[in-house]
């Protein structure tokens, strides 16, 4: 893990002096890294790089990894945001994804990190579990909602090839009972004071993921780490996935695999795409006349619609919202 850290500060000086908003420390666990590592990669960052004043610098946490001291350490270091991987307050369903914690570790680690000063937390809410009961989900997001955190980020369960659930041929519910809880859950979290403002993101106003909305808006961004995509002046990029590779190539030279450039057209279709993700939508002046004929079609059948000048799903439209990307390609 000394060598990954020091391969990820190697590697940030292939973009120095690049002005950055938002800073994310995710995908795995990274507060499983020790003090003296994460603060390696903090400085690293800001050798590199000018960090805007106030800028939202997230880490993932789960709970089995977080105590005080070492919430005290992230704050100190300049973390201001964590999200907190709780997934349920169900213990059978920690369990069934083999989760390290249970739902009175969770609770102890919210506790922990408000105790250390963080005062923007986002929680992980997973869902559509097989044979999970409408009452199950209804109590699961109680619980969560009652942590009073400002952000609360949903996720389905998905069998991915070659997975353990994969390997078990386990079935997912229909898509009906599916989308039946997803409108119980906006509704439950509706009530608490979130606001949806992404197909699966909720937060209280003013803490909405800038870091997040910089990805659905097609802005640019640096992917630093093994397998990492980045995104800049137009040409998305992808390091080598291969742990030794990457920490012989990212101290010296590129640890890039592989690039496209996009074009214009691309980058405007995949704006609409992501930008549909949002409550907010996308500006309809900067919607490509080309996509005009299909939206249309979809206005009509009552999945999109234009409001104050923006193209926005419906309630209708964000059940289907992979379908209706698909459509707009």
């Amino acid at each position: 893990m000394d060598d990954y850290a020091a391969a990820l500060v190697g590697e940030m000086k292939n973009y120095q002096k690049k002005r950055i908003n938002t800073v994310y420390l995710g995908g795995g666990t990274p507060s499983m890294l020790s003090d003296n590592q994460l603060g390696v990669i903090m400085q690293g960052l800001r050798e590199n790089y000018e960090l805007k004043v106030n800028a939202e610098i997230t880490i993932e946490v789960n709970p089995e990894s977080i105590h005080l001291s070492k919430a005290r350490f992230l704050k100190s270091v300049g973390f201001n945001r964590v999200s907190l991987g709780v997934q349920s307050t169900h213990d059978r369903y920690l369990k069934f994804l083999g989760r390290a914690h249970d739902a009175k570790g969770a609770k102890g680690a919210y506790a922990v990190l408000r105790e250390a000063g963080f005062t923007n937390i986002n929680l992980d809410l997973m869902y559509a579990f097989p044979g999970q009961t409408q009452q199950e989900l209804e109590d699961d997001v109680n619980a969560i909602a009652r942590y009073t955190s400002e952000h609360l980020s949903l996720y389905t369960l998905t069998i991915e090839p070659r997975s353990r659930f994969y390997t078990t041929q386990m079935k997912l519910d229909d898509d009906e009972k599916l989308a039946g809880h997803y409108l119980l859950i906006a509704r439950i979290l509706e009530a608490y004071g979130f606001k949806q403002y992404e197909v699966s993101n909720f937060a209280h106003p003013g803490f909405e993921s800038a870091h997040n909305i910089n990805y659905w808006q097609c802005g640019s961004y640096i992917g630093l780490g093994v397998g990492a995509h980045g995104f800049l002046e137009g040409r998305r990029y992808w390091n080598t996935s291969h742990l030794q590779t990457y920490l012989q190539k990212a101290l010296g030279q590129t640890a890039i695999e592989g690039y496209e450039d996009l074009s214009a057209d691309t980058i405007d279709t995949e704006k609409l795409i992501f930008g549909l993700r949002m409550n907010k939508g996308v500006l309809w002046e900067q919607v490509a006349s080309s996509k005009h004929k299909a939206i249309g079609f979809l206005i009509e059948g009552g999945f999109l619609v234009i409001e104050d000048g923006f193209l926005k799903t419906t309630q209708r439209g964000r059940l289907v919202l992979d379908e209706l990307s698909s459509r707009l390609v």
